[in-house]
Parts: C-alpha cells; sequence; structure tokens
C-alpha cells in the first residue's frame, strides 16, 4: 500500500476515535496519549514499506475495479444492511476495503478496514454487512458509505457511494442472486449513533 495512502488512513482513523471519545464524554488528554503512540508506530510502519515501483515489480501495475454495487437504500432498526460488491484486479492482489461513513448531522465516523481473503484477490462477489441494534430507535438517521478497495501494490480502485436511510419498513427491492453471490466477505464495524439516544449498532456480529 502507497505510504501516503496508509498515512492518510491511519490519521482519518484517529480522527475519528477522537471524536468518538469526545461524544462519550472523555476529554481530548484522556484519549490524547494513546492516539499518538498508534500513530508513531503507524508512522515508523510506513517508512520500511516498499517504493512503488518495488511494488508493482512483484504484484503487478494494475489497479482493481469495483464493477458493481447494490445495497438496500432503507431498512429497519435492528437489521443488518448487506452491501453487495462484484470487483476483480486483473494481477490478482486485492488487499482490502476502505470503508466510511458519514451521518447527517453528525460528519464522519472513522475509516474500517476489512480483509480480502487471498482466494478473492482476483474476482470477488458478495456482500459487506452493517448490524444494526434492534434495541435502539434508528428511525430517519440516514447515512452514506464509501467505499473503495486498495491492493498490495497500493492501488486504488473506483469509489462507490451508497445511501441509507432507517425506516419503519425495509424496501421490498432485492438483489439480483445471478448477478452477486450470496457470500459475506466481511463486516463493517462502525458504531452508528443516534444522536439523541447514543451507540446503538455495530460491533462483531458475524452473519451466517
Amino acid at each position: 500500500m502507497d505510504i501516503s495512502m496508509r498515512f492518510k488512513i491511519s490519521t482519518l482513523k484517529i480522527w475519528g476515535y477522537h471524536r468518538k471519545y469526545s461524544i462519550w464524554g472523555l476529554t481530548p488528554n484522556t484519549a490524547k496519549p494513546l492516539l499518538l503512540i498508534f500513530l508513531l508506530g503507524t508512522f515508523l510502519f510506513t517508512i520500511g514499506c516498499a517504493t512503488l515501483q518495488e511494488r508493482e515489480d512483484r504484484y503487478g501495475s494494475n489497479p482493481p475495479i469495483i464493477t458493481s454495487t447494490y445495497a438496500k437504500d432503507s431498512i429497519r432498526s435492528g437489521d443488518t444492511w448487506k452491501v453487495y460488491v462484484n470487483a476483480m484486479d486483473q494481477d490478482g492482489d486485492m488487499d482490502i476495503f476502505v470503508c466510511s461513513i458519514m451521518q447527517d448531522g453528525s460528519g464522519p465516523y472513522p475509516f474500517d478496514t476489512i480483509r480480502i481473503k487471498p482466494d478473492q484477490g482476483k474476482y470477488l462477489s458478495g456482500y459487506l454487512y452493517l448490524p444494526a441494534s434492534g434495541f435502539q430507535d434508528l428511525w430517519n438517521v440516514h447515512i452514506e458509505l464509501s467505499l473503495y478497495i486498495l491492493d498490495k501494490a497500493g492501488h486504488k480502485s473506483n469509489e462507490e457511494v451508497l445511501e441509507l436511510r432507517f425506516t419503519s419498513r425495509a424496501s421490498d427491492e432485492e438483489v439480483d442472486q445471478t448477478i452477486y453471490d450470496n457470500r459475506p466477505l466481511g463486516p463493517i464495524k462502525t458504531d452508528i449513533f443516534n444522536l439523541d439516544i447514543g451507540d446503538v449498532s455495530g460491533g462483531d456480529f458475524q452473519v451466517q
């Protein structure tokens, strides 16, 4: 992965975590030492990375391509949002998904990364999933998910943006199973906040 891209992702993650701590009432001084240690460790790791030319010589020069996406535009609190993705990379070195969520009235959440399995490095089809708790009300919360893929050489795919609103009734539209595999690709581990209630979703819930 390109050094500047890795550093950018880590920095945005740290900014998001700092924001999350603030929501929970922790002071900047409480979170700052841990965040600085994480940032320093990330920087020391990135300076040892190979150059772009060296990585392309090893993995190839072709970037990944997200060929199609699909997700319902409305679900209920307690439902799991499935984001279907088809992608390919001629070099077979797709490495990670990078996901970020923007919420109306709240701003961006921390970036999340999802590792792509080696056997899916050339072609993948399936769904990412975002669990939403049924114990709290997310009615009318609107989020926007941006996602892209990075390969092992550091190339970035095209970026796809999908929107979701929590309503009293889920969309009746269903995914075309002839286009996408019904295969989980990994969880989006982002906690969605209802600004009037608090932390209401996310975590390590697993889809079977």
